[in-house]
């Protein structure tokens, strides 16, 4: 159990890490619109046909009013594109963009056919005969296609996001100095922080989500708030773990030290770029086994 017990404090130590990533991340994506670029990017995939150069579906989609309403407005005339669009809405704004103002349903298949992009109107037919004409099944299988393109956006979002992680990762192991091999031994020979980093890693297990923890698809001012929380936790840390550079004498580490150290650096970029779920299910898993482990004193 003293391993375990060892084990539990270097997984909260680097959740804790992968929190604070993840709000960096967070913060990142806000300054530079990520979400919104992905969905953007997204749409212009699906409704631009890119074998004519047609792009004025694409132009009717994002110049409609309820795409505009779902925009975040900065000043003048200054909008930041919606990081999501549910399927509900997209249909909405492609029937709105099929029928025209007077368009009626009847005319749907007369209004596909006259749809310039040869593509997308390749899906929608197929799409309504799928659905034997009926309107009602239609758009419902226009919004598990949309659906579908949005789930390999996330997947494509997330595959980013996580090469963001592991550089995140990088810049702050040698940042902090924070070293997994050091990490262990310093637990391993100081009980009395290991025994305050694991009744705070139970608490956490018992009381806390990550979706309570970090929050995601914030406004610039709260992700760096956010980063703000999430460093303040990092350098609770620090010093009991000694962790951070005001310690290391630079001019005494041989080759040796400097390649295990660089060696414990990848270790916690590695674990950073996992994410904060992956850390905080393990933490979980490993204090309900030293709990259901534990047998109580004689």
């Amino acid at each position: 159990m003293a391993i375990l017990t060892v084990v539990l404090g270097v997984i909260f130590v680097l959740l804790m890490l992968s929190l604070f990533a993840t709000s960096i991340m967070e913060l990142l994506a806000a300054m530079l619109r990520l979400r919104g670029r992905n969905l953007k990017m997204t749409l212009k995939n699906l409704l631009i046909d890119e074998k004519k150069g047609s792009s004025g579906v694409y132009e009717a989609f994002i110049t409609n009013p309820l795409y505009k309403q779902l925009s975040f407005k900065y000043g003048r005339g200054v909008s930041n594109p919606p990081s999501y669009i549910d399927n509900d809405s997209f249909r909405t704004i492609l029937f709105d963009i099929i029928l025209g103002e007077d368009g009626l349903e009847s005319q749907l298949k007369t209004k596909i056919d006259a749809l310039e992009n040869d593509e997308m109107r390749r899906i929608l037919k197929q799409l309504i005969r799928d659905a034997d004409g009926k309107i009602d099944v239609f758009k419902q299988r226009i919004g598990e296609w949309y659906e579908s393109i949005m789930d390999r956006a996330s997947g494509y979002y997330k595959r980013m996001t996580q090469k963001i992680l592991i550089i995140v990762g990088i810049v702050m192991a040698v940042v902090l100095n924070a070293d997994t091999l050091a990490l262990y031994r310093s637990l391993e020979t100081n009980p009395e922080t290991l025994d305050k980093l694991v009744a705070a890693a139970e608490a956490v297990a018992e009381n806390e989500s990550v979706d309570g923890m970090v929050r995601t698809d914030l406004e610039y001012e709260a992700a760096l708030e956010q980063v703000r929380r999430m460093k303040g936790n990092v350098d609770d840390l620090r010093s009991p773990l000694g962790m951070g550079w005001q310690n290391i004498n630079l001019a005494e580490m041989s080759v040796y030290n400097w390649a295990v150290k660089i060696l414990g650096w990848i270790i916690t970029a590695i674990a950073i770029s996992l994410g904060a779920p992956f850390w905080f299910d393990l933490l979980r898993k490993i204090v309900n086994l030293r709990s259901t482990g534990e047998k109580p004193a004689d």
